[in-house]
């Protein structure tokens, strides 16, 4: 858990508390839901636009700690994940280039019987690209998330290594096809006994 999340659980707890403790104060005798005379009323104003007026002050309890779990209920609402985008630059690659997006590798230890047990916290911090081609040696480069301007992946020109040369196509490797070629979907002789 991060250190928002423990806030919002604070708040939660402390919404509860005042809650049942206003409960405990009332069954107690130390905290009464009778009207009391106007001078005693409780007025709460805010920006003229928000006006609260009670006889009975003691349900300002119950309402500070119903706020409070409002409030924790309301924040703890998870966020929308905002995109990542990736822009650059891949020279001199006659071939599809294709880029992965990763971000940390989680590794839970599976025990001898085979039985695996484990919990991950994926919190990204790293994204890593991998950048490939049919014929080239990928490439991998890491960025930090906290270091991205407007979430945008930016990277340089890169250039991949060749690490396998194409086939060239050759005529005298190319056979021609006779003329009288059964049809495909007639029955195979191929391998039967003749």
């Amino acid at each position: 858990m991060n250190t928002f999340d423990y806030a919002v659980l604070i708040s939660a707890i402390a919404g509860l508390v005042m809650v049942v403790g206003g409960l405990v104060l009332i069954y107690k005798g130390a905290l009464v839901l009778a009207s009391t005379d106007s001078s005693q009323a409780l007025n709460i104003e805010w920006k003229k636009d928000f006006r609260l007026s009670t006889q009975a002050p003691g349900i300002a309890f119950f309402i500070i700690g119903l706020a409070f779990s409002f409030i924790s209920v309301f924040a703890s609402k998870p966020s929308a994940i905002e995109p990542i985008k990736i822009e650059g630059l891949v020279e001199q690659i006659s071939e599809q280039v294709t880029i992965r997006a990763r971000s940390s590798i989680w590794t839970l230890q599976g025990g001898s019987n085979g039985v695996v047990k484990g919990r991950i916290h994926p919190h990204v911090e790293d994204i890593i690209l991998e950048i490939s081609a049919p014929g080239y040696k990928p490439e991998q480069i890491t960025f930090r998330l906290s270091e991205l301007k407007n979430r945008t992946v930016k990277f340089d020109t890169v250039n991949l290594e060749h690490k396998v040369e194409a086939i060239a196509e050759q005529e005298e490797n190319i056979i021609d096809v006779p003329d009288e070629l059964e049809p495909i979907t007639s029955k195979p002789n191929f391998g039967a006994a003749q």
